[in-house]
Parts: structure tokens; C-alpha cells; sequence
């Protein structure tokens, strides 16, 4: 799936900057950071 996001520039140049530390392409590190961010709101669903 394609998708267009639109960032503000000082949110995309600090998420560069993660993700070239963490070895990753800026695309990667977006999906590394909506897994999480999934992970997380299933968690707090389970102890509810």
C-alpha cells in the first residue's frame, strides 16, 4: 500500500535523525513507530 504523509519539516528532520542512529529508513522507523504505538493502545485494551 501507497500512502502520501505529510510532515512538518522539523518533525521529519528529527525523524531522520532517528532513524539514521537507529540503521533504519525513514519508511522503516514510521512502521517501527506504528507498531509500537499499535502494541501499546492492544496492551492498554488487555488491562482494561
Amino acid at each position: 500500500m501507497n500512502l502520501t504523509l505529510r510532515l512538518p519539516e522539523e518533525v521529519y528532520k528529527e525523524l531522520k535523525e532517528i532513524a539514521y542512529k537507529e540503521d533504519r529508513s525513514i519508511n522503516g522507523e514510521i512502521n517501527y513507530i506504528i507498531k509500537k504505538y499499535i502494541e501499546e493502545k492492544n496492551k492498554e485494551k488487555k488491562d482494561v
